[in-house]
């Protein structure tokens, strides 16, 4: 029997995209190996249609400044009829590069692993020759855009079972609605029961004392080097360790705090796992990617920013499960820090709530579903 050909559809406008595709992709090849073959694409940038293919180079851009054009257009366009009439104008331009990738990489499954492809994928493939089951994997865990939920689609995979009711307002039939959680790659939740020791060993670090991590998202963005200077001016009882990402110009900032103070920076890396492992608390803007990796890693958290819409739902779902403290700002983030490594219960109680909300084995249940549909 022929391999099932999966084709992931992603864009690097920040990290998470393309993590969650990997995640799933990888998953995938766990359960059936051989059986399968899945191909990730960066889709915006394969249109080659302006200004679609520029949107990874701008998109840290666009978040500059308070991000205010970004949440007013988040909030104008966050609707169904808004949705089907910018997609309706958008799709004859982009129409002959759709084209173009379902003859380059024929699939029997499609899916989405970003809102601003659903719709147009929906209509793609209602005017493909032969029949293509399609997907979406929702990968904003509550402030989900109307765009994620664009119609046409066989399967929408999301985040949270909370999230239904809002996919049924936007049009999506419960039948096509599987809640199913935020995948997270493999060694991430294996990562998960490595002793704590074992990861700072792997990674060169003093196994014993506390350590504070603070990550930006892949491309290192955000306040990142106001919130670790703050964080060393109070001079905190605990290793700093600063993750770039990306982001060189980041990076360089970063070093040249550590030149004079007791921060250790790194810029992107495939051993994100062990990172969060080898942390006490983790630092960081409310992505949603970060988030479903730390509770997976059950790690208290203190978000010191969010992008405006989007974002402003994971704050919310961390402070209702007091999972984590929101501490917008560097000064208000160093000093939230430093109260947890005062409060050794409480930094517990908050790892143990983290924990409550890890979705572990997400990636293998819609691997398992989209794997039914290319039968």
């Amino acid at each position: 029997m022929a391999a099932r050909r999966f084709l992931f559809l992603f864009s690097d406008t920040g990290g998470g995209h393309r993590a969650g595709a990997q995640a799933v992709a990888q998953a995938l090849h766990d359960l059936y190996g051989d059986a399968v073959r899945v191909t990730l694409v960066d889709a915006l940038v394969y249109s080659r249609k302006w200004p679609f293919h520029r949107f990874p180079a701008w998109y840290p851009a666009m978040l500059r400044g308070g991000a205010i054009p970004w949440k007013i257009g988040f909030r104008l366009t966050d609707r169904a009829f808004a949705v089907e009439a910018l997609t309706r104008l958008a799709y004859p331009y982009v129409r002959p590069a759709l084209r173009a990738l379902f003859q380059e990489h024929p699939a029997d499954v499609i899916v989405s692993f970003h809102a601003l492809l659903n719709r147009l994928l929906g209509l793609g493939v209602a005017e493909a020759p032969h029949p293509i089951a399609t997907a979406t994997v929702v990968l904003d865990i509550l402030s989900a855009h109307a765009l994620w939920f664009g119609r046409g689609l066989d399967r929408y995979f999301l985040p949270r079972k909370g999230m239904t009711a809002r996919a049924q307002t936007l049009g999506v039939p419960r039948e096509k609605i599987i809640p199913a959680g935020m995948p997270v790659r493999r060694e991430m939740v294996e990562a998960a029961t490595m002793p704590k020791a074992r990861a700072r060993k792997l990674l060169g670090l003093e196994e014993e004392g506390r350590i504070v991590l603070v990550v930006g998202g892949g491309e290192g963005m955000g306040p990142m080097p106001a919130v670790v200077q703050a964080l060393l001016a109070r001079k905190p009882q605990a290793q700093i360790i600063a993750m770039a990402g990306r982001n060189r110009t980041l990076r360089h900032n970063l070093l040249a705090l550590a030149s004079s103070q007791p921060l250790r920076v790194e810029g992107f890396t495939n051993q994100m796992h062990l990172w969060l492992r080898a942390a006490d608390i983790l630092v960081t803007k409310a992505g949603p990617n970060t988030l479903a990796e730390a509770f997976v890693m059950a790690l208290p958290i203190v978000l010191y920013t969010a992008i405006p819409g989007q974002e402003e739902g994971n704050v919310l779902l961390v402070q209702e499960h007091d999972a984590g403290v929101w501490a917008p700002g560097p000064n208000r983030a160093a000093d939230a820090v430093l109260a947890l490594l005062a409060d050794e219960s409480r930094r517990r109680a908050m790892a143990r709530r983290a924990g409550e909300l890890a979705t572990p084995r997400a990636a293998a249940t819609i691997a398992r579903e989209l794997f039914s549909l290319a039968r």
